[in-house]
């Protein structure tokens, strides 16, 4: 009997299926920045064999998520200050560029919700819910982006840029955040394209800002808690 021609396909949608759950945790923090990843506990989580646990975390690599370290294992990447500082430089030009497209068709219903939500923000509300709709925000800009290859480079940036939230947020008080998005939105439903980009670049900068004095202050703690690299 000829073999299922089928199976190759499920096999790869396993695959797929471990490293999206895997991918989700990292980027939404349930697995921390200096984490290390364990084969065999993450498919005991996952019931699956430890074959596609690995793939994933090998996938991961690629993406900059996970940093492969020589006779030690896999660790969920802790950004050094220097690579958060290029980042956030890519992403500042890069957000700019997509802020400016988007005012020639700007998703008014869109970002008259997102005004209403950060509005209502105060200094009181708690960072998990910032950053969640801070995420929502800023991948709704992607989306409406009608540069193809620009929302591309945004996309394969954005998930190391959202490893990175939780901790842009640490130092300052949230309504410092939600003051840069309020004055990007209303930058984008006037029209006004220049105060669009320094309003965007100055959200950016200040998000950029806060993420380096956390590492600054946080890194070899976080690295000494989860044996980063050791």
């Amino acid at each position: 009997m000829e073999k299922n021609p089928l199976s190759p396909a499920f096999n790869q949608g396993l695959r797929q299926i471990v490293y999206e759950k895997l991918r989700e945790a990292i980027v939404n923090g349930a697995i921390r920045p200096g984490s290390k990843l364990s084969e065999i506990e993450l498919a005991e989580q996952m019931a699956v064999s430890r074959t596609p646990v690995r793939e994933a975390i090998r996938q991961l690599a690629q993406t900059g998520l996970v940093t492969l370290t020589p006779r030690r294992g896999a660790f969920v990447t802790l950004p050094s200050m220097k690579d958060a500082a290029d980042l956030y430089e890519l992403r500042t030009e890069l957000e700019i560029l997509a802020v400016e497209n988007m005012c020639a068709q700007p998703p008014k219903d869109e970002l008259q919700k997102y005004r209403k939500i950060f509005e209502d923000m105060t200094d009181a509300t708690p960072a998990e819910t910032y950053v969640s709709e801070d995420r929502a925000f800023h991948l709704m800009i992607y989306q409406a982006c009608t540069n193809h290859f620009l929302a591309l480079m945004l996309n394969n940036i954005s998930d190391l840029i959202n490893l990175c939230r939780p901790f842009s947020v640490e130092r300052s008080p949230i309504t410092q955040f939600t003051w840069g998005h309020l004055a990007i939105i209303d930058a984008v439903l006037s029209g006004d394209r220049l105060k669009a980009r320094e309003e965007t670049r100055a959200h950016i900068t200040t998000s950029k800002d806060s993420l380096l004095e956390f590492l600054k202050n946080h890194r070899a703690e976080l690295s000494r808690e989860y044996h980063y690299g050791e």
